[in-house]
């Protein structure tokens, strides 16, 4: 008698779908395209805007001192590199450049803060953890330190924990946390070492045919070229600059160690004999790239380095200059809607296996006021597209801001909501967390705005 009776036959096909049905039904769920003011979550954001502290003009505040420094996070042995999915965290076969983080400190004796520009991918959340456990041996919180990252896609791994980590930066190593840590914390303790009074100012610069959005060029972009002045009253001058562009010229075919077009671009500010340091932070790099032709791409690379420094060598002479008390800095708490990783248009994966595989992060939304300048943190690759949703780019010269991402936590892209249901890498595979959060973000960075506006 044959064992693949038609009856045997029927109860295998019905196990199949009763287990298929239960495992759709434990492992995915209908897209949530609730409007977002009508969300929960969204209510506990509103109460924690509430919250924020009352801006209280502190009389006792002297001004401003500022002491800036580098310090090296290029490993000693090849660590996986973080940037291309398709690298699957391979190490790097050479050093072509070194990596930094690079350090201001704010004082105004009432309130201290340090800014973090580092050489990184992302500044990862295992890493703010990390950092956040050593600042008190300096007398610090994580409250009082501002993150950002140049975003090059050829720097270190290997800082991620979980699989969706292991994919983007290699496999997860604690030591590289602890050696990224304690060379921030490295970095404040130098710039703190050589503070002094400090004039500052900031510009922003027409730089509109040096990137182009990546998602839909038609569209308007983020095109400023936003640069910080500061100068010691010694004559020691620093410039801290921010660009929307990718840097991502550098294919994921080369894996040498690098910091892109924004090392080149410090590397080139602190080669003149007017500018004694150099940072940048990378903007609202979340849909937009590079707009560069070379005959290779380090030669692009080059290319939109020395061009962006031409531009702020030509636009220091016009910041305007001055002696400033006010320093402020907040943590606005972002509660988000339940996890969106889709697998199609209406269907995601059910939140418990998205935590599984990426981890459970709380997020915040940074500001920092430094006199008159205004800076704003996303923890995500936040899309020049919504910059006028924070702040009209005609308001630039009234109040000027700094709109940043990576700032120590990481929700995946935020783009404009219309685009929510494009298949685009930025809109589908990297938008994490569910419909009108391009909306959502940028009222929260506006927020944050208003309230250092105070």
């Amino acid at each position: 008698m044959s064992f693949f009776t038609k009856k045997r036959v029927k109860r295998f096909f019905l196990f199949i779908i009763i287990f298929l049905v239960v495992a759709g039904v434990a492992l995915f769920r209908p897209v949530d395209r609730t409007p977002y003011k009508e969300m929960s979550y969204y209510q506990q954001f509103r109460e924690n805007v509430a919250l924020l502290p009352p801006v209280k003009k502190n009389l006792n505040a002297d001004t401003l001192q500022v002491g800036w420094a580098k310090v090296s996070i290029t490993p000693d042995y090849p660590m996986p590199t973080a940037g291309y999915g398709q690298r699957r965290g391979k190490k790097y076969t050479a050093i072509h450049d070194s990596i930094w983080v690079r350090t201001f400190v704010f004082d105004n004796g009432v309130q201290k803060v340090a800014l973090l520009s580092a050489d990184l991918l992302i500044i990862a959340p295992e890493v703010t953890n990390a950092l956040a456990k050593r600042l008190p041996e300096i007398g610090m919180s994580i409250d009082q330190v501002y993150l950002c990252a140049t975003h090059s896609h050829n720097s270190i791994g290997g800082w991620a924990d979980k699989i969706v980590g292991l994919l983007i930066s290699g496999e997860y190593d604690p030591n590289i946390v602890t050696f990224i840590a304690d060379r921030f914390l490295e970095s404040i303790r130098l710039a703190s070492q050589n503070k002094e009074k400090a004039a500052i100012g900031a510009i922003a610069l027409p730089a509109g045919e040096l990137v182009e959005n990546r998602l839909r060029k038609s569209n308007p972009t983020d095109s400023l070229l936003r640069v910080m002045e500061i100068r010691k009253k010694s004559g020691a001058r620093a410039i801290l600059a921010s660009f929307s562009a990718h840097p991502t010229i550098i294919s994921d075919k080369d894996i040498r160690l690098s910091r892109d077009y924004p090392g080149v671009l410090v590397d080139t500010l602190e080669s003149d004999s007017l500018i004694d340091f150099a940072a940048f932070c990378a903007g609202t790099v979340g849909s937009h790239r590079a707009e560069i032709d070379g005959p290779t791409e380090w030669k692009m690379l080059e290319m939109e380095a020395s061009l962006l420094a031409q531009k702020i060598t030509a636009g220091l002479p016009t910041i305007p200059l001055t002696y400033q008390k006010e320093l402020r800095i907040i943590s606005l708490p972002l509660p988000l809607r339940d996890p969106h990783f889709r697998i199609t248009e209406n269907w995601r994966i059910r939140p418990w296996v998205f935590y599984s595989l990426y981890g459970n992060y709380p997020s915040v939304v940074k500001g920092l006021r430094i006199g008159n300048v205004i800076w704003v943190g996303g923890p995500c690759d936040f899309s020049g597209e919504l910059t006028p949703l924070v702040q009209p780019f005609a308001q630039w010269q009234q109040r000027p801001l700094f709109i940043t991402s990576f700032n120590g936590g990481y929700i995946g892209y935020v783009t404009p909501d219309a685009y929510y249901d494009w298949t685009a890498s930025e809109t589908r595979d990297m938008n994490w967390f569910g419909p009108y959060n391009g909306s959502y973000i940028s009222e929260a960075m506006h927020e944050v705005v208003k309230y250092l506006e105070r």
